[in-house]
């Protein structure tokens, strides 16, 4: 089956009958890790049942971590919008409209069916989706489709299906596009997207070709069924044809907070607006038919037998709503004649209208798109006809956009995917782009709003910070805004306190959730209170993390050089100046490092350090560069000069207590692991030359730490196959002193490829990358789902995360090397 010519060679495939015979599963954990954290074990357990017994969600769960199998394919919608994604196998199966209350369930309602007959033949009509129900839901549908001569591609924010069966003179191209449109912020928030249909007729007689999209109202869960929601019919003109849809009523529940001596059999639910809407658009040859309303949890034979007789519908409108049981759905057809050697086109579109996203204390805000579409709820219908009538012009950016890196031939095609496919992420990570709180007037004009997105779907925390230091280039790069509002939102959390005693799940100890001075964690949960209650993560004391501060600094400074924004930088540097006074404590000899304190207190969160460290040192030397620069941009040199005169007593004690003569040690303990060889050494490095400051270690010792990295935590571990395993022996061995040390991390990874291409490693960067991009897209079936991390054995731990955009970090490096 050949590619057709307008789908990028770059774009990842698959054949729709493909099996993986061994996907990733979650991961488990050997005796010894589980022996050294079975106090840690112990207390998160009954930390999630605290948090089920009061009525909510846990803000992690690793006791049922996420599985749903190698079935994902790129999602629709814009950036804050919420999320829906749309699998390769054709099913619909992951439903991001709750903010960072991720569903994963297939709804076989949610389908395309194809009808064709030629003349002298009986019409054939079958379900366009080679998963069948597992259930026996709508069992009456014509669920056939083998997938041997049908193939899925997807080059994010674009999808491409190709079937040239049940007829083999017939082939369908199902195109499925969505705004997501760098440096756009107003068509990227929409949450909409279109899949666009040709029809190809190779034969020699006519075919009558019917095509039928059908939807359930709601994502397939128990509310489906609660009773009360209805389906409308709505037509629109427009100069080229009328738009013809169904907008689906939903009655939105979501729990309310518990109050003091509430049972959570006695919680109430919020009721918010949310509406779906199918549509289409009438054109002379094309015949658009309907029924507003069928019963979804049923043989289906009341559609079904509609729609094989002749392959039209009936146009039955009936706005009844739902009865408590019964889930219903909407379908319309869009019926034509193709003659032999010649293609028609037909378009449906896909969009969802809920204004208010609410978080679990209650608190809710408005969403970017009801800026241009209002806030009543009532925008389905204009997002539907919207998007029928602009993605032309939505396409011809994305393609303008893409273009130049897919034509470069120095870059190979397998990192050209994963680069545009890893972006999903910022669509389907629970993602929210806020405009306003609820009772309150509009943001001005100017106002970009909050934009937050999960660590990961098992992570339930938004924007964690230590991870959005690697994840950030992506929206640096394409939407910087967003990514300066972020920067805004950290430098306010910086001063907020939170004098509220909580004890650490991993040590026991016991810490206030938030002390001044220090950068929060993450800005909150969608459990809790975003930008409210700031540092939903437990774990740790992340008010002594080494990390935190210092990528705070530098992720600013990289912004400034990023955006060119000067007046961003003067509204930060107060919190700037803080960040860096705060982290002098932590250098308890005086020699300019700061030391670790003992226990994982840096994103390596299991991974004990103590002294000075490669890591967080190279990070404090870094933040030391970067405050200098900034400091002399504001006008302030002698603060300067004092962060210089740091950076060169911390930079002579880095040598002499880290470098061993080809790498830097993982720590100047006299632990066992201290020599470890780690992935991750010159992160400050990485940072450093990211920004165009000078280097922070000699170069050659850049280069020489990097090919160490190279040829023991990449060559030597599973022969380069599998990405950077986090620490290594000098011995060649694998650092198996913790859960974290033996782990590969995808984000890492790509981090430390882009630091490798800083220094020149051009074939070790893309060898190293590479591993992740063959585990994820091929081996493991991790493809929109890419995992924080995986072991030995390929088995992941956090599924669907954040830090993977840090392959954008390797095209930051690409472009400034190349001049662009």
């Amino acid at each position: 089956m050949s590619t057709p010519p307008d789908i990028p060679e770059a774009a990842w495939q698959r054949p729709l009958d493909h099996v993986l015979e061994e996907p990733g599963r979650p991961a488990g954990a050997s005796f010894d890790v589980l022996l050294d954290m079975l106090p840690t074990i112990i207390r998160l357990r009954r930390a999630v049942r605290r948090e089920r017994a009061a009525g909510r969600e846990p803000i992690v769960d690793p006791f049922e971590p996420l599985n749903p199998g190698p079935i994902m394919g790129v999602p629709l919608g814009g950036l804050g919008g919420g999320s829906i994604t749309r699998g390769w196998r054709g099913d619909f199966v992951r439903w991001g409209l709750r903010p960072g209350m991720m569903e994963y369930r297939s709804v076989p309602a949610d389908q395309f069916s194809l009808y064709v007959r030629r003349p002298g033949e009986r019409g054939r009509s079958l379900v366009l989706c080679s998963a069948r129900p597992e259930d026996g839901a709508l069992h009456g549908w014509g669920w056939r489709l083998e997938g041997r001569a049908s193939t899925y591609h997807a080059l994010f924010p674009r999808a491409w299906t190709v079937y040239e069966e049940p007829d083999p003179h017939l082939r369908l191209t199902c195109r499925q596009i969505s705004p997501l449109i760098p440096h756009n912020y107003r068509e990227s928030s929409f949450p909409a997207g279109v899949f666009v249909w040709n029809i190809e007729n190779t034969g020699t007689e006519a075919a009558i070709v019917g095509l039928m999209f059908t939807f359930q109202n709601g994502t397939g869960g128990e509310n489906d069924r609660a009773g009360g929601h209805h389906n409308r019919l709505f037509r629109e003109a427009a100069e080229e044809g009328e738009i013809i849809g169904v907008a689906l009523h939903h009655v939105h529940r979501q729990p309310k907070p518990l109050e003091e001596g509430q049972k959570p059999e006695e919680q109430e639910m919020f009721e918010d607006p949310l509406t779906f809407a199918i549509a289409t658009q009438a054109r002379p040859g094309v015949e658009v038919t309907y029924r507003t309303r069928f019963v979804t949890n049923s043989s289906g034979m009341d559609v079904w037998g509609d729609f094989r007789e002749d392959g039209a519908l009936e146009n039955v409108e009936d706005e009844r709503p739902s009865a408590p049981g019964r889930s219903i759905g909407a379908a319309l057809c869009v019926t034509v004649e193709v003659p032999p050697g010649e293609s028609r086109e037909v378009t449906f579109a896909l969009a969802w209208d809920m204004p208010l996203a609410r978080f679990g204390a209650g608190r809710a805000y408005y969403r970017r798109y009801t800026r241009f579409y209002g806030r009543d709820g009532n925008a389905a219908p204009a997002l539907a006809r919207d998007a029928l009538l602009n993605y032309p012009d939505w396409e011809r950016q994305i393609e303008a956009w893409q273009q130049p890196v897919l034509d470069d031939p120095d870059l190979p095609d397998w990192y050209k995917t994963a680069l545009f496919n890893e972006l999903y992420y910022l669509v389907d990570g629970g993602t929210i782009w806020t405009d306003g709180e609820e009772g309150e007037e509009p943001p001005p004009e100017e106002s970009i709003g909050h934009f937050a997105y999960l660590e990961g779907h098992e992570y339930r925390m938004y924007n964690t910070y230590d991870v959005h230091f690697y994840a950030s280039f992506a929206l640096a790069m394409l939407w910087p805004e967003l990514e300066l509002s972020i920067q805004r939102d950290f430098a306010e959390a910086l001063q907020i306190e939170h004098p509220e005693i909580r004890r650490m799940i991993g040590s026991g100890r016991k810490a206030p959730r938030k002390v001044r001075g220090a950068i929060p964690h993450d800005i909150g949960s969608p459990v809790e209170d975003p930008w409210v209650l700031v540092n939903a993560y437990d774990f740790q004391d992340v008010s002594r993390w080494k990390d935190l501060n210092p990528k705070f600094v530098l992720q600013v400074y990289r912004d400034y050089v990023a955006s060119g924004d000067e007046g961003f930088l003067r509204g930060v540097w107060d919190a700037v100046r803080e960040a860096m006074e705060y982290m002098k404590q932590f250098d308890l000899d005086e020699d300019g490092l700061i030391e670790n304190e003992g226990y994982p207190d840096q994103t390596y969160d299991t991974w004990a350090v103590s002294g000075p460290s490669a890591y967080c040192g190279g990070l404090w030397l870094a933040a030391l560069s970067a405050a200098a620069a900034m400091a002399d941009l504001v006008g302030e040199g002698e603060q300067a000069e004092e962060y210089r005169a740091l950076l060169a007593k911390g930079q002579a004690s880095y040598e002499e207590l880290l470098w061993t003569g080809e790498y830097y040690a993982y720590d100047a303990s006299s632990s066992r692991q201290h020599n470890s060889i780690m992935a991750d050494q010159l992160a400050g490095q990485w940072y450093a030359k990211a920004c165009r400051l000078p280097s922070i270690v000699p170069e050659d010792h850049a280069r020489s730490a990097l090919k160490k990295v190279f040829d023991f935590n990449v060559m030597q571990f599973e022969e380069g196959l599998m990405g950077a395993v986090n620490g290594m022996r000098p011995d060649g061995r694998v650092d198996t002193s913790c859960l974290q040390s033996q782990e590969v991390w995808t984000g890492t990874t790509y981090a430390v490829a882009a630091a490798m291409l800083q220094e020149g490693l051009i074939e070790e960067a893309f060898r190293t990358a590479k591993g992740i991009y063959e585990m994820t897209y091929h081996e493991l079936g991790y493809w929109f789902q890419t995992p924080e991390a995986w072991t030995i054995a390929g088995e992941h731990r956090s599924l669907t995360y954040m830090r993977p955009l840090a392959i954008w970090a390797m095209q930051w490096a690409w472009e400034r090397r190349a001049g662009l």
